[in-house]
């Protein structure tokens, strides 16, 4: 799958959106029931934007989708880890990852 501007921000909204489905699920574990079931649905909200979308892709771009999904907090974790790098650090990392994706287009 070749991401434009307008898929990769449909990837990043589906990421945040599962995130968010997640953190939904982590919160209702410890909550009395009428704070459980409005979490449910936020869960289900979530669920019907991620499925919408899901039955409007090709499989291959589903199987994609799904993969990306299982893991959607990486990008999140790396993300928390660049905090504790300097500007300059950050620069390095950044053109790392540039030279990175060119060396994977080729």
């Amino acid at each position: 799958m070749n991401f434009s501007d307008n898929t990769f921000s449909l990837a990043k909204a589906l990421h945040h959106i599962n995130n968010a489905k997640i953190y939904f699920e982590d919160v209702k574990r410890d909550c009395a029931s009428s704070t459980k079931d409005l979490f449910n649905s936020y869960i289900i909200k979530c669920d019907i934007i991620i499925n919408s979308i899901d039955h409007k892709l090709t499989p291959v771009n589903r199987a994609i989708l799904k993969k990306e999904l299982a893991d959607s907090f990486m990008i999140e974790s790396i993300n928390d880890k660049l905090i504790y790098l300097n500007e300059a650090q950050r620069n390095e990392v950044e053109t790392f990852i540039d030279n990175f994706i060119k060396l994977n287009k080729k």
